[in-house]
Parts: structure tokens; C-alpha cells; sequence
């Protein structure tokens, strides 16, 4: 559990918040009272009383020996005007491990304390900078692999879903404060509020909640990337239509049945989407096998295909559908699925052979509500398929980023929001039953508990070592 708070609040910490390695520049950032101060006294023409926002050029210096480190650029923010909220200067030497550790070296000397994974962000929380929404955002804006990913993350850090629940808060609140009143002028008969007024309020409420709650499979799916399994028969072409998928040849080939047999995994951004296939061990009939090694890699297939947002059923055209195909089908029952009819190639010179959807759709009906699920007919030789299967994958999914729509992408944020949900239908159910305004008000408060900690405005320590232990160092 990382150790953040107490007195820690008070010191001035430092931490490279650049990447390890080698590069053009690295920078060093300082944040708490005595930033300024060791600054002033570790580099040359650094002022006493600096300017906010200004840039420092000069000799980074040890005050000890008088040795001489780098030329640095400082950037001073003065206090309350910068990310931490505290007086906070970034030093911008050359990218060098050696000469990072030398000045990170002589600043703890001077009295700093090396920053903690997350401490800058976790100070600009404390000091009203930031919501605990927006701070996890930072995060996830850092850890974005795709173009979607980032967006969501930078519209959560400009406040976009914490505006919409602080409105719910409002609302909330406002509803609790007139039944509470209600509840003391209860005695001289005055009616502050009518039950047809709060059960609207809170009904709107309810309706905006849920909203919220349905984006959650799209948010996620757009920030962790999309979770796509080939599965299918040996030999069907899993793998080589996988390579074709990614553009690269990932996954070895051969002409002999039963080369994975554990699971390849790679990813590749499409229209500014991540998606991350995952090439699986060919799928036999229990009887068709006693290899453990096997074995193992179809219980592996099975248990992608469960997780996966999207599931590629490949089959050889060539050959046909056939029972084996229908008993793993069964198993699987995957909600989202598309069909790929693999060697159309070799399909249209075979004897049996049908590049008829219509019939293969027929082999298919044995599954309920397959007939939603597309058939595509592809060679995993013709380069030109691979548009076709990735735009069906984005459209099989629906994980465009529409207009100015708000989306859920943390697994706590949904959680808290579900329990707001769970506990404001109670709050109506309460009105509706006339229990008391006392039951109503119990489940009102318990709602917005569940809000209130979503932005972070109740926290303890639990809830903080959730959201800052996957920070780097340095942010």
C-alpha cells in the first residue's frame, strides 16, 4: 500500500517524471514549500522570489562540493498555480540517466523526499486541483493506446462525467434537504414538498443514472481495447487470418493441424480503436484427442471466447460445416459473433463447396438467434479482406465515440454508480409505499454517499490506494 498524506503533505518531494532512458531532455519535478529555496540554491540565476511561469536557464550545481552538472532550463509555478496546487518547479536537463540521478541525488541531499508512485496527482487532489475522477483520468490519459482511449480520458480530466454527477449530487441533495425538512415542520403541518414532486425529481434522476450505467461496456471496451478470439477447427486458418488481420506475420503457419496451442495474442489500432486478437488452439471433439497439451489449449480457447467482447468462428469453406463446428458452437453461445468462412480461395474450385450464405446460414440454425451473427466469406491470402473483417468487427460491436456523449470507462466509477442507482430505486420505492420520510431520506443519504465517493469528496484509505497504485513515479 503506498503511504501518502500525514506529513507527508508538508514536505517537498522529487521525482524524473519523464520515461527511463536516453533522450533529448528529462524532467525533474519538485513540489511542496521548499521547492524555490533548494532551486535558488542549486542553480545559477535562479531567483530568491521567482516569477510564475517563468523559465530559468543556468548551471545545475551541487552547493556541497560546488561541482557543476548540467546547463537546465527551470520552469517555476508559483503556489496555487500549478498541477500540484503547491509551488512546484520543472527542471528540464539533457536525457541522460547518469545526470538525472546526479541532480535527483543532490536535491534529496538538500532535504527533499523522492516523490511516491502518484504523489504530484494525488497532491493536486488534496489541494482541489483535481477530483478523483479527473486524477484517475490522468492516468488513463498516460496509459491511452489508441486514438478513442485518449479522447474519453481527456474528457474525463476536462470534468465531462464529473459535472453530469455533481448535477446528480444537486438534485439528490435537494431532494434529502426538503424531506428532511418535511420531517421538522412535521409537527406545525406545514408540506415543504409534495411525493408527486419528489418522486419526478428523483425518477430524472434515476433515468440519468442509468444512462450513465449503459455506457459502461463501450467505455470500457474503447479504453482497454477491444477483446477479439479466433476459434475454430484445426487447420481452419486461424492463424494466418490472423496475421492477415494484424498486417504482420505474427503467429507461425504450417499445413500441419494442431501448430497452436496456446494463445497468441497481439494488437492493432483501426480507426482510432485498439483491438487485441487473440489466436487460439484449434478446436477438436473429445474424441478426436487424448493429448493433455491439447487438451489444455481448447480449455484455453473455450475460456477466451467467454471473455472476448468478440468472438471470429473460423471455418474451412473448402471443407464445410460440420458437427464438431456445432458442438463447440453450443458451448460457447458468445453474444457477439461473426462467422468467417475461411479459403474462399480453394472453396470455388471444390467440389462441395458453397459460397451460398443462404445455405451456410441454414447449417447455422441450430443455434438460437444466430441469424443475427454475419457470415463472411474470406482467403486469408487476399489482403483486401482484412478492411472487410475489421469494419464488420467495429460495426459487430458498435463502439463509435458519438457526439458529446458522456461514458463510464473505471470499474469503480460503475460499481458507486450502481449502488446510487440500487439505493435511489429503493428512495421512490419508499415514497411509493409511504414507509416514512425517515426510510426515504436513509436510502437518499446512502445514494449520495455512493456519488460523493465517486468524485472523492468522502475517501479513505482504501478507495486512495485503488486509484493511485498505478501511477509511475514522477506523476
Amino acid at each position: 500500500m503506498i503511504s501518502l498524506g500525514g506529513s507527508r503533505d508538508s514536505q517537498t518531494i522529487c521525482a524524473v517524471s519523464t520515461p527511463p532512458g536516453y533522450g533529448g531532455i528529462s524532467v525533474i519535478r519538485l513540489s511542496g514549500p521548499l521547492a524555490a529555496a533548494t532551486a535558488h540554491r542549486c542553480l545559477h540565476h535562479f531567483p530568491i522570489k521567482p516569477e510564475s511561469h517563468r523559465a530559468y536557464y543556468g548551471l545545475f550545481f551541487d552547493p556541497t562540493s560546488g561541482q557543476e552538472i548540467d546547463q537546465v532550463v527551470a520552469l517555476y509555478f508559483a503556489n496555487g498555480r500549478s498541477y500540484t496546487g503547491e509551488e512546484t518547479i520543472e527542471i528540464s536537463c539533457h536525457g541522460s540517466p547518469i545526470i538525472c540521478e546526479r541532480i535527483l541525488k543532490t536535491l534529496i541531499e538538500q532535504g527533499l523526499k523522492p516523490a511516491q508512485p502518484g504523489e504530484f496527482t494525488y497532491r493536486a487532489f488534496m489541494n482541489n486541483r483535481l477530483d478523483l475522477v479527473q486524477a484517475e483520468s490522468v492516468l488513463s490519459l498516460i496509459e491511452s493506446r489508441s486514438q478513442k482511449s485518449a479522447e474519453i480520458a481527456l474528457r474525463q480530466l476536462e470534468g465531462d462525467l464529473s459535472f453530469e454527477i455533481n448535477k446528480l449530487e444537486s438534485e439528490m441533495t435537494w431532494c434529502l434537504a426538503h424531506i428532511e425538512a418535511g420531517i421538522d415542520f412535521a409537527t406545525e403541518g406545514l408540506e415543504i414538498t409534495t411525493q408527486n414532486e419528489l418522486v419526478m425529481k428523483l425518477s430524472e434522476c434515476l433515468m440519468a443514472l442509468n444512462i450513465l450505467l449503459s455506457t459502461y461496456q463501450k467505455g470500457k471496451t474503447l479504453k482497454d481495447g477491444l477483446q477479439v478470439a479466433l476459434v475454430g477447427r484445426p487447420n481452419v486458418g486461424k492463424s494466418s487470418l490472423l496475421n492477415l488481420l494484424l498486417g504482420y506475420d505474427r503467429s507461425i503457419v504450417t499445413a500441419q493441424p494442431g501448430t497452436t496451442r496456446d494463445m497468441v495474442e497481439a494488437d492493432v489500432i483501426f480507426e482510432g480503436i485498439r483491438i487485441v486478437f487473440q489466436d487460439t488452439a484449434g478446436l477438436r471433439s473429445t474424441s478426436e484427442t487424448e493429448d493433455p497439451i491439447e487438451v489444455m489449449g481448447m480449455k484455453k480457447s473455450e475460456a477466451a471466447a467467454k471473455k472476448a467482447d468478440l468472438v471470429l468462428f473460423c471455418f474451412d469453406l473448402a471443407e464445410g460445416w460440420n458437427s464438431t463446428d456445432e458442438q463447440w458452437l453450443k458451448n460457447l453461445s458468445p453474444q457477439n459473433l461473426i462467422f468467417l468462412g475461411n479459403k474462399s480461395d480453394q472453396a470455388e474450385s471444390a467440389k462441395n463447396s458453397s459460397l451460398d450464405a443462404e445455405a451456410v446460414m441454414k447449417k447455422l440454425q441450430i443455434i438460437p438467434d444466430i441469424s443475427k451473427s454475419p457470415v463472411l466469406f474470406v482467403s486469408a491470402l487476399d489482403k483486401n479482406h482484412r478492411q472487410v473483417v475489421m469494419k464488420s468487427i467495429k460495426k459487430a460491436v458498435s463502439v463509435d465515440l458519438q457526439g458529446e456523449q458522456i461514458l463510464l470507462s473505471h470499474a469503480r466509477h460503475f460499481e458507486n454508480i450502481l449502488k446510487a442507482k440500487t439505493f435511489t430505486e429503493q428512495a421512490i420505492q419508499a415514497l411509493y409505499d409511504n414507509v416514512g420520510p425517515e426510510f426515504v431520506s436513509i436510502e437518499l443519504k446512502e445514494a449520495l454517499i455512493s456519488l460523493q465517493e465517486t468524485l472523492g469528496k468522502r475517501f479513505d484509505d482504501q478507495i486512495m490506494d485503488r486509484v493511485f497504485k498505478e501511477f509511475c513515479i514522477g506523476k
